[in-house]
């Protein structure tokens, strides 16, 4: 197991020993190959690799869409998979947010309907979804998108709006899997000065899956996967802060 330098923060992900096989035809590909891993609170991890290597499946794994072949995968102390579906998903929309490559949006809605949705489904009162929702458009300073529909928006604008609806129901942690992917380079650095404005204002922990090697250091831990296992995981601090600067949001007034 590769580790990176002891801390007595808390463990908020811990994967043990965890394999993932998918049957293609009649042959079995072993995609996360005896992975052991410790996420803790208020880290920045950075999991990259070539394609194919088996990052986004041990993302998936690690969110909980994914059940491993083998292997433990807990979350905030609770074996995510020894909860049913139904109890996996509730568990999910409490503990996790999750940012993907491509924001999906109810096109009828405008953006402030779109990141109160997730709070409607789990029962809350449309006044206060909306009302939460608002709070966190203003907190991660695009009040202003609110009332457009999400098809007005730049790629950039639509995921800083996707990042509001995965952290609307407040989840202590955030995975996001190729954020950057479909963005411009200056876009895509305005979405990781964000994420690093979460991390350190606000302690949620991140969890982020690229294969751009230009945010490979924009955590405090660089996550390296090649074939299915981790060989890398260093520690480092502020790396691309330095190179790109590090800009603290203000909330709209």
């Amino acid at each position: 197991m590769i580790s990176p330098a002891k801390t007595d923060k808390k463990v908020v992900i811990e994967v043990e020993n965890v394999s993932k096989t998918f049957k293609v035809g009649d042959n079995e590909v072993k995609a996360v190959q005896e992975v052991d891993l410790k996420i803790y609170q208020g880290d920045f991890v950075v999991i990259f690799g070539p394609s194919g290597c088996g990052k986004t499946t041990l993302l998936n794994m690690m969110t909980g869409l994914d059940e491993p072949t083998s292997g433990r995968v807990e979350v905030n102390g609770q074996n995510i998979f020894n909860l049913d579906e139904d109890e996996r998903g509730l568990f999910r929309s409490r503990h996790i947010g999750f940012v993907q490559q491509m924001s999906y949006w109810v096109k009828s809605l405008n953006v402030l309907e779109n990141v109160a949705l997730p709070l409607m489904i789990e029962g809350r009162k449309a006044s206060n979804a909306m009302r939460t929702a608002r709070l966190m458009l203003n907190e991660i300073k695009i009040k202003k998108l609110g009332t457009q529909l999400p098809t007005q928006l730049s790629g950039g604008e639509q995921q800083k709006a996707g990042v509001a609806r995965a952290l609307v129901s407040n989840p202590n942690i955030l995975f996001a899997d190729e954020p950057t992917g479909n963005l411009d380079s200056k876009s895509a650095g305005e979405i990781i000065k964000l994420f690093y404005y979460l991390n350190k204002e606000l302690n949620r922990t991140i969890v982020m899956v690229t294969h751009n090697q230009n945010y490979w250091e924009s955590g405090n831990r660089r996550v390296e996967m090649k074939d299915g296992e981790i060989v890398g995981d260093h520690n480092h601090h502020d790396g691309y802060i330095k190179e790109n600067g590090y800009v603290k949001l203000k909330a709209e007034k």
